[in-house]
């Protein structure tokens, strides 16, 4: 951090300073007067250069901005999130002006979220940002893409025990280089006792930290002190089946939680049975992208809502356990996701075929398993079956999406009209498509009686295919001429009628 800019005393100053004598970027002109009129409610601070587009960041190119910068925030009362983006955000900032900035938002007892993203000095600003962490109004706190050692966790983490009103904690130490920690299991065992004090947490991710068999022991121990806790996310750690055993025995006494992510881990299918059997009931949404997952044996996947194996080398008798649960009634999955997972043509074929009467689920991505035409060709007769009236209406009218480009066009065709939510006109379209010329013939029995409501059915759902509609009506009066005719005499009472063409 640079040394050469002098303090200043913003609050001798500000009566005599503009806006444009503290900055010459516009657009960090327009930021400081909407916060020294407090119409900013998030702060994005990065090195000129490093903005994303994504956020109202501020570039902080020198001392004398960083100064007023904290003096406006500091008098704020509607700004509520903070936010450190890129390497080296103060790098043309006096360390003075810096412990000025942190002190000034260490005095903000408003602020109720805290975001740092890929910020190289994370460790030197989270050991002077501790006072304002403690405020006891910070709600949400992420670190995303930033180095984690042993200090700066254990110091992260015990500030985490005086923040009784944190919600939502998110730990991401990864990156496209890779895992940004020297964490090990032990370490993270070791820092995991702070959170039990956050017991309003909703929302827990700690991703890429080396966590495996002590951390899960420590969390099974602290998880039940969260009763409000809603999602669950162990991404990228190294958690196998017997960590899942104590994720499990923990959150037992969670009866809302609902989400649980344990991605790219070591989970196999004993861990999976684990899970199925044993998580609260009240969790309808797993993802288990990733892990070692084959479906090697026969397990029940009705409970959940929402399941993703992607990345998952599946037996070749995977996809007939997973059509075995979408064919069940009792299935609640509407969005699965089988990518990645060694599917082929035989295996989208069962799982097709599954799909014949079930009708909740409406996403199933196959993305990225080898299927050729003949494979996703599997779904047009599921989709919708052309060799009867019946049959087109006894189809699948609910699923949307397979979860790729540029499969088959009649496919695609019959996955679009099922986005509409009445199913009985999805149907009804959906015959009006594929029987060009209707088969009247099973309505014969009601005979003329009957001839209205054909009429209503086919103006309601028929108007653009004018055509149909009428060929459809001449079929049913010719296939009864004397049945019209007799009601057409006897209508006449003896009355000559002009023949009209």
């Amino acid at each position: 951090m640079s040394s050469q800019e002098a303090a200043v005393d913003c609050n001798a100053l500000e009566a005599t300073t503009s806006i444009e004598d503290i900055t010459g970027n516009e657009r960090n002109r327009d930021f400081l007067r909407a916060l020294q009129n407090d119409g900013i409610s998030a702060l994005w601070l990065c090195r000129p250069g490093e903005t994303t587009g994504d956020y109202e960041e501020f570039e902080l190119g020198s001392s004398k901005e960083l100064y007023w910068l904290g003096h406006f925030t500091k008098k704020s009362t509607y700004l509520d999130s903070i936010g450190i983006f890129g390497s080296d955000a103060f790098g043309n900032c006096s360390g003075h002006s810096v412990n000025r900035f942190l002190d000034d938002l260490g005095k903000c007892n408003h602020i109720k979220m805290m975001y740092f993203t890929s910020t190289d000095d994370l460790a030197e600003i989270i050991y002077k940002l501790g006072p304002a962490m403690t405020n006891n109004s910070i709600t949400h706190f992420e670190v995303d893409g930033c180095h984690l050692g042993v200090p700066e966790a254990t110091f992260l983490f015990n500030t985490f025990g005086d923040m009784n009103s944190l919600k939502e904690l998110f730990i991401d130490c990864h990156d496209e280089q890779g895992v940004l920690t020297n964490l090990n299991d032990g370490d993270m065992a070791g820092c995991i006792p702070s959170l039990g004090a956050c017991t309003g947490m909703r929302s827990l991710k700690l991703n890429y930290l080396n966590m495996s068999t002590n951390s899960c022991a420590a969390l099974r121990g602290v998880i039940p002190r969260m009763a409000t806790l809603l999602e669950l996310v162990l991404s990228g750690n190294s958690l196998d089946d017997d960590c899942t055993r104590l994720l499990v025995q923990g959150l037992l006494d969670c009866k809302q939680i609902q989400s649980l992510d344990l991605s790219h881990n070591r989970i196999s299918d004993n861990g999976l049975d684990v899970l199925i059997q044993s998580l609260p009931t009240s969790v309808d949404t797993l993802y288990l992208a990733m892990n070692d997952i084959t479906l090697a044996r026969h397990v029940l996947l009705l409970r959940f809502r929402v399941l993703h194996i992607w990345g998952n080398t599946l037996c070749p008798g995977g996809t007939r356990v997973t059509a075995a649960s979408l064919a069940n009634p009792e299935c609640s999955l509407i969005d699965l996701d089988l990518s990645q997972c060694n599917v082929g043509d035989e295996g989208t074929a069962t799982l097709a075929e599954s799909m014949r009467n079930n009708q909740r689920l409406t996403r199933m991505s196959l993305r990225e398993n080898n299927i050729t035409a003949r494979g996703w060709n599997a779904f047009s007769s599921i989709l919708c079956d052309t060799s009867s009236i019946n049959a087109t209406y006894n189809s699948n009218h609910t699923l949307q999406d397979l979860g790729i480009f540029g499969i088959p066009q009649d496919v695609e065709m019959m996955l679009r009209p099922n986005k509409e939510q009445d199913k009985s006109r999805v149907a009804a379209n959906k015959i009006l498509q594929s029987h060009r010329h209707l088969d009247m013939r099973p309505l014969f029995g009601r005979e003329l009686g009957l001839l209205p409501y054909v009429i209503a059915w086919l103006d309601h759902f028929a108007k653009s295919r004018l055509h149909l509609k009428l060929s459809s009506i001449f079929e049913f009066v010719r296939a009864m001429p004397m049945k019209v005719t007799d009601g057409v005499v006897g209508k006449a009472k003896g009355v000559k009628r002009k023949l009209n063409s």
